[in-house]
């Protein structure tokens, strides 16, 4: 039988609100109020060492909650690349049409699903973690127009046209109007402006 090691405990302040927000669950799942507790700091401690927030931690949670409710699925970029360099040569409007589309859909479900924050800021997020390999992402403003620009080694220009294709669906469902876009292999830059609020 191994022997429990008793470790030392400190008092922390810690906001009224919080810990009764703290209590409610840990007694709604059935866990001491300090075990609970020290198991949430401890998971703070393990994000920290991946080189993470907590909080960065929990809002890709998020995003990937919201991925699989959307019907994203994973699937091999390299294969991925097989069947586009077969059928875009002879389809490729086609194709982008589709990509196009499936975007507009997105868009739609994102602007009903985030509720907390800026649905074209949290695209953005997705989009670094959507594993097509996009090492860089930014989105610029520039007085009442945006600046989306994205960066890949591996996209081949294939898949950089249909992913271009996609982000503009999810613009024009967000409500904003594309006015200038380029595209070069792993390359895209969009620049467009909010047209939601405007007549």
């Amino acid at each position: 039988m191994g022997v429990r090691v008793r470790r030392e405990t400190k008092l922390i302040r810690v906001y009224s609100d919080l810990v009764a927000k703290l209590n409610e669950i840990s007694n709604r799942e059935g866990v001491p109020f300090m075990e609970y507790v020290n198991s949430a700091l401890e998971q703070v401690v393990r994000a920290h060492r991946l080189g993470r927030s907590i909080k960065e931690v929990v809002d890709s949670y998020e995003r990937m909650l919201i991925q699989r409710e959307a019907g994203l699925v994973m699937a091999p970029l390299e294969a991925l690349n097989k069947i586009v360099e077969r059928f875009y040569p002879g389809e490729g409007d086609l194709l982008e049409g589709i990509w196009r589309e499936a975007g507009v859909w997105y868009g739609k479900y994102l602007s009903i699903k985030i509720r907390d924050g800026e649905p074209l800021e949290v695209f953005r997020d997705m989009l670094k973690d959507s594993g097509w390999g996009i090492r860089e992402i930014n989105l610029e403003r520039r007085g009442d127009r945006k600046l989306l620009k994205c960066f890949s080694l591996t996209l081949s220009l294939e898949n950089t046209r249909l992913l271009m294709n996609f982000i503009e669906g999810v613009m024009e469902a967000l409500g904003y109007k594309v006015l200038e876009r380029n595209c070069l292999r792993g390359v895209i830059e969009i620049e467009f402006r909010d047209e939601s609020n405007k007549k």
